[in-house]
């Protein structure tokens, strides 16, 4: 089943890349309509790791974006020995400078997250919960494509750093072992900011 995300992504990219090229075919422009200002998109590939992610963005005066997202996640069980079960969620607050000075365009920014996960696990025969607060900022750069008929493709990808704690019960030093295991196998993507998704302008 591992390869079930590789092959979800395979096929999202041959659909998208026949789409855009029947588009191009007949001779429309990928470019949206100056008075487009509101995006609301999601992405469904990232379901497939287990992200819930939802998408809103403002744009204003042509070439300021201010986006605002929701995740929630689920972290997959890989990432320790201990097996430990988390989920969480996170807001993230994005600001994009659009170089073409309209939806449909290029764009680079930075990003602030909060992200707040709970998780459980068992060592010893016995059992213990923690939550870790997470702060995050980083930049990120990516292109957005919209349709005249308000249909958008985004793709963005971004890297920063990140500030996380935690709070365990009970607070023994064999599962703050086990904790601190959990964080140093999840660190690398921890900062990560990612986005391919499929929305609607207006």
């Amino acid at each position: 089943m591992k390869t079930t995300p590789n092959v979800i992504i395979y096929v999202f990219a041959i659909v998208f890349s026949t789409f855009t090229f029947a588009q191009e075919k007949e001779g429309l422009k990928l470019k949206s309509p100056s008075e487009f200002k509101h995006s609301i998109s999601a992405c469904p590939v990232a379901v497939a790791f287990g992200i819930y992610s939802v998408n809103y963005e403002f744009l204003y005066q042509k070439k300021h974006g201010f986006v605002a997202r929701f995740d929630y996640e689920a972290i997959p069980k890989t990432y320790t020995e201990a097996r430990i079960e988390s989920s969480g969620y996170s807001f993230i607050l994005n600001y994009r400078y659009h170089f073409n000075k309209q939806m449909n365009s290029y764009f680079s920014g930075a990003y602030g997250r909060y992200r707040q996960f709970n998780g459980e696990g068992k060592i010893n025969e016995t059992n213990f919960d923690f939550s870790m607060p997470d702060v995050s900022f980083g930049i990120n750069a990516g292109k957005k494509w919209v349709w005249k008929s308000g249909f958008t493709l985004t793709f963005a990808i971004g890297y920063g750093f990140s500030n996380e704690d935690w709070n365990s019960n009970p607070n023994t030093q064999d599962v703050n072992e086990m904790i601190k295991d959990f964080r140093s196998d999840y660190d690398f993507i921890d900062p990560f900011y990612g986005e391919f998704s499929i929305g609607y302008s207006f």
